[in-house]
């Protein structure tokens, strides 16, 4: 298996006049790191590497001097021992630090350290490569980010993410459960700084996880890439690395702040922004329409629907599943698979073809998209042999594919293998090219293992899903290459490759999240539906009421719109559409999206997420790194207080601001300085007006209980 770089900012070229500002130093004793932010040093003996200082600049130390660099992922018991360093110059004005351990059967470590000019943050990868004879049997999680923490008195608070919440979260029962999937925050609250430890979360292919074991000497992190996951029952995995292959962790890293969660998060965004993310697109987070239909001439239909999605306000129209050649004509049935694997329009649906839709719909101004799944296709092209029998991914023998009530037979195809990964390349890149797309939404929702062990795809038994991952980032990479303005990629996340979701949906900045959501006229508001359980996406089931406050529904929408998000009529039903919600639904979506296109550029922004005394209640601020704007969500979540403060944060102390609140008619502005909004800014919520118009009715009760403001501020000359 080949190794190849998975940064491409991390590319070895010239160093430009930024690279000055990185210093990688090599001494007697070790290395010193800095960019004038962070410093890192380490320590060489004859045959190890530790760590020796660890701070930001003018900070409090984080080492615990003296312990190992580095996890070895070896399970055999001969040792790796220190051989040689590189340095070399990156993109971007970095340089990386490798440093390469060999052991006697013929392993060679190479732990990659990469400091670029701005920013309190180092990233790590890890390259093992076998030169030896026979097969290195690794541990499946290999970890290139391994750190000895000294321990603050008070110990380390730890935050991560949580389910419905946007932010880290405090972390309770680390001692028992030390192990996180998400990434994670560790605070010295004595020493008022926090570390934030992040990584590359896979793809949806491989894992990531953070493991953090506190004891009575210091506190040991340690954080990388699962490259097998963990089955229910057997005996633990092993990754097994043949003469001659390589493997190679994605990056996982590290950053340092003054102050808490928010701020270390604020810090690592800043690094991935200017480091790692693709550029953002004009008008970002766009907000997407996703509508599909298995019925004959749906065209018809979407035609009249991208009228309502012009009216409202949408960027994306993109068609969801059944686009293909012998998809579903039953109306309503949500067979999605039959078919798959196709790349040629179904003219039973489209008798104009898909490029006289995308050019309706470019024609009102809006982007074209197509859903794909290049993982699976319907079992019955493969039983035809129009897909390869060699192309599929099998474990133990049986071939991988999925059965459901609703769905035809599917198999999966092997993305590690590279016959697979040139076919998706040519269909995927012909039909952007001859549709005009500008958005490719991946999603493998029939997938069932990565794992496949079958030998003759150019991977071994234990190696699948690695190579499967290293298949898909190549595919995307291509594509990115070919179609730089592309967009999409938001069902799983890569850090690199996919301009929506690259990381974790619940700790990103809004302006990099797309959510899927289904709105009201999913189950259990209409005939026929087949949702799970009468559930909606969008956790929006308690709309059953006959009657919404405007108050109400701004609620909704706003909780939101404090991200992207994709419209979608899941089961692909007419009835689903928006066009069948009620009105006045659409009327406040159509209000809200005017509103979030007022302010949207901000959430690109630093993120924090201010103190509101009341319980209940929660915030979400964005703000301009130089304190210029900025735009505060505030949410009254179904509390019995209706009146509190919210401390805003950020804020030029001592400026003044112009605050405008949207539940406010125009005119109606503040002038506050930063001081007071900091302080304590006095908000009640629902807005009585919004919440009850000319006057509530009984229905409205339960209404009083939520309520929502956005609040624009724009610091005063």
């Amino acid at each position: 298996m080949k190794a190849f770089l998975l940064m491409a900012c991390l590319i070895s070229g010239g160093a430009s006049l930024a690279t000055a500002q990185v210093a990688i130093t090599k001494t007697t004793a070790g290395w010193e790191l800095t960019n004038g932010h962070i410093h890192l040093e380490l320590a060489r003996s004859s045959d190890a590497v530790s760590l020796k200082s660890l701070r930001q600049e003018h900070g409090g130390e984080w080492a615990l001097m003296g312990k190992p660099l580095v996890a070895f992922p070896n399970k055999s018991p001969t040792p790796f021992h220190y051989s040689e360093d590189v340095i070399s110059d990156l993109a971007k004005g970095g340089k990386q630090l490798t440093l390469r351990f060999q052991s006697d059967d013929g392993g060679l470590c190479s732990l990659e350290l990469i400091l670029y000019p701005t920013g309190a943050v180092i990233q790590t990868a890890l390259q093992i490569e076998n030169h030896g004879q026979h097969v290195l049997f690794l541990d499946p999680s290999i970890d290139p980010l391994f750190l000895n923490l000294r321990n603050p008195a008070k110990g380390f608070k730890l935050f991560s993410s949580a389910k419905g919440e946007h932010g880290f979260r405090p972390a309770a029962g680390v001692l028992t459960k030390p192990d996180f999937t998400d990434w994670l925050v560790l605070e010295n609250e004595d020493a008022g700084e926090s570390m934030l430890v992040g990584g590359e979360p896979g793809l949806g292919v491989l894992g990531w996880k953070a493991n953090v074991r506190p004891d009575a000497s210091g506190t040991v992190v340690r954080a990388g890439t699962i490259l097998i996951k963990d089955k229910k029952s057997g005996a633990a995995p092993t990754f097994e690395l043949a003469p001659g292959a390589t493997v190679e962790t994605p990056i996982s890293f590290f950053a340092l702040a003054k102050g808490d969660s928010d701020n270390a998060g604020n810090e690592a965004f800043r690094h991935l922004k200017q480091y790692v993310f693709q550029a953002p697109l004009p008008d970002s987070p766009l907000i997407t329409y996703c509508i599909w239909l298995t019925e004959k001439n749906s065209e018809e239909s979407l035609l009249k629907e991208l009228k309502l999605a012009k009216r409202v306000g949408f960027d994306v129209f993109y068609h969801d599943a059944t686009w293909y050649e012998g998809a579903s004509i039953v109306p309503g049935m949500n067979d999605w698979t039959l078919g798959l694997g196709s790349y040629q329009e179904d003219k039973e649906k489209f008798p104009h073809g898909l490029k006289d839709l995308s050019d309706a719909v470019h024609a009102t101004g809006l982007k074209f998209g197509l859903w794909v799944d290049p993982g699976n296709v319907d079992a019955a092209r493969v039983a035809s042999g129009e897909i390869a029998a060699g192309w599929l991914a099998m474990i133990d023998g049986k071939t991988i594919g999925t059965t459901h009530p609703s769905l035809a037979p599917t198999k999966q195809l092997c993305l590690g293998d590279p016959k697979v990964v040139a076919w998706i390349e040519k269909q995927l890149g012909d039909i952007i090219e001859k549709w005009h797309l500008d958005w490719i939404k991946w999603d493998p929702s029939s997938t069932v293992s990565y794992e496949c062990n079958r030998t003759d795809h150019g991977h071994g038994k234990t190696d699948g899903a690695y190579a499967a991952y290293r298949g898909q980032l190549e595919i995307m990479r291509y594509l990115l290459e070919r179609f730089p303005n592309l967009s999409g990629f938001e069902c799983d996340p890569a850090l690199q490759f996919a301009r929506t979701n690259p990381g974790p949906q619940s700790l990103l900045p809004g302006g990099y999240i797309n959510e899927f959501i289904t709105g009201p006229m999913l189950s259990p508001n209409v005939w026929g539906s087949l949702a799970t359980a009468g559930h909606g996406d969008a956790g929006g089931e308690y709309l059953t009421a006959r009657w919404y406050s405007a108050s109400a529904l701004d609620y909704y929408f706003r909780k939101h719109f404090t991200h992207g998000v994709t419209f979608g009529n899941i089961n692909g039903m007419s009835s689903q559409f928006l066009s069948a919600a009620p009105p006045g639904f659409v009327e406040a979506l159509e209000r809200n999206l005017s509103f979030l296109k007022q302010y949207r550029y901000l959430l690109l922004e630093d993120v924090y997420h201010p103190k509101v005394e009341a319980t209940g209640w929660s915030s979400v601020q964005y703000i301009k790194e130089d304190s210029s704007e900025s735009v505060v969500y505030v949410f009254r979540d179904k509390s019995d207080i209706a009146d509190t403060k919210i401390h805003l944060r950020a804020l030029d102390a001592k400026a003044k601001y112009r605050v405008t609140s949207l539940n406010d008619r125009p005119g109606r502005d503040r002038e506050m300085t930063g001081e007071a909004l900091m302080t304590g800014l006095a908000v009640h919520l629902p807005n009585p007006w919004l919440a009850s118009g000319d006057g509530g009715i009984k229905e409205f009760t339960d209404q009083q209980l939520y309520g929502s403001d956005i609040l624009l501020l724009r610091r005063l000359p």
